[in-house]
């Protein structure tokens, strides 16, 4: 069969694998840069403002 026969041997195989995916994962994220938010540009600002203003009188 194989060595995870025993099922506790696979449980803590699991639980090591866990935290190794875990721990990469964790570092990954704070490694990663967050991506900055664009600020809207004029033309879709002023493109918004009309639309709103006839449909709000």
């Amino acid at each position: 069969m194989g060595k995870q026969y025993n099922k506790v041997e696979k449980r803590r195989r699991r639980e090591n694998y866990m935290k190794r995916k875990t721990a990469i994962a964790k570092a990954a994220a704070v490694a990663a840069p967050k991506p900055k938010k664009k600020a809207p540009s004029k033309k879709k600002e002023a493109a918004a403002v009309a639309v709103e203003a006839p449909a709000a009188e």
